[in-house]
């Protein structure tokens, strides 16, 4: 099921005497209508959402004007922002900024370059190098082991006996994004399609072949949620599928802040998603626009 994504919509309420103008420029996220309160715009596809809880720090990269790369005047930079405050600063020492990964345990932020791994410093706002100079740095992960996906070749190394080595389960397989669950599932996806394999299972099962994979996270309730190219879904266990909880057309990145809230981007801005006040009416508008008898009623619903 596609649920309508931030239309913007005028309607006219009468609360006894007076009218109100309000707007559904929302989104519904799994059946829930929520206000969309902006978080930074004017940025280049927002990429990698990683929050740092206790801090109120949103990490991301997106793309900047700067050297050629890929036959194209662009770069990344990772930038943080407070979720709350809306300050932004962005990150020194990492050229080429992209990925980025939260070690829970030690209450560290890792980030990936051009050239190596690169630890953030929370006193003095940048980056201190930390291993792997000279490679590129596609993507990061840590729990309880330390991952790197290495780019071009998309292969994944993890730290063992003081250095980086291949994963021998994935030494041929190319990895776009790699994740691991609470549970210790492992979930990849590249070019073919999302993969998860169960423990203490070995065979890669596919969860879908349909979807371009841009980010994958967690909640503190141990959902999976994938964030695609057309919106956000869900793993449905135990059945081996997804299903698709909110359409957003080009999103880029999803996190959650300390209080499980949606932080979602597209391709220029980040969003957090809010409660909110008229949810139902908004959600019977942006998903029956053409259904005047149902505004009607739900109108008649705010007014006595």
């Amino acid at each position: 099921m596609v649920y309508q994504e931030a239309v913007l919509l005028f309607l006219t309420l009468f609360q006894g005497h007076r009218a109100e103008k309000v707007v559904c420029d929302g989104i519904i996220f799994n059946h829930v209508y929520y206000d969309r309160e902006m978080v930074v715009t004017n940025l280049g596809r927002p990429y990698n959402l990683v929050m740092h809880k206790f801090s109120g720090l949103l990490f991301f990269s997106h793309t900047v004007s700067g050297t050629v790369v890929n036959g194209t005047h662009a770069d990344f930079l990772i930038t943080t922002c407070h979720i709350d405050k809306k300050t932004c600063s962005n990150v020194k020492g990492v050229p080429g900024g992209y990925a980025i990964a939260y070690d829970a345990g030690n209450d560290d932020m890792y980030l990936g370059g051009h050239d190596g791994i690169y630890k953030y410093n929370f006193l003095t706002k940048s980056a201190d190098f930390f291993a792997e100079e000279g490679r590129s740095i596609w993507g990061l992960f840590v729990k309880r082991n330390f991952y790197y996906i290495e780019y071009p070749t998309q292969k994944l190394r993890v730290y063992q006996d003081d250095e980086f080595l291949p994963v021998a389960e994935a030494v041929n397989i190319e990895i776009d994004h790699f994740f691991i669950s609470k549970q210790m599932d492992v979930y990849f996806s590249n070019r073919t399609a999302l993969y998860k394999v169960e423990k203490p299972k070995k065979e890669a099962i596919v969860l879908s072949d349909e979807i371009v994979v841009r980010q994958i996270v967690e909640d503190s309730y141990g959902d999976t949620y994938f964030c695609a190219s057309d919106g956000i879904y869900i793993e449905e266990k135990p059945y081996h599928r997804i299903k698709k909880v909110a359409h957003i057309v080009q999103a880029f990145g999803l996190t959650f802040d300390e209080h499980d809230q949606i932080v979602y981007s597209d391709e220029n801005s980040i969003y957090r998603l809010r409660p909110s006040q008229i949810a139902n009416l908004c959600y019977e508008v942006l998903r029956n626009p053409v259904d005047t008898e149902a505004l009607e009623r739900m109108k008649s619903m705010l007014i006595s």
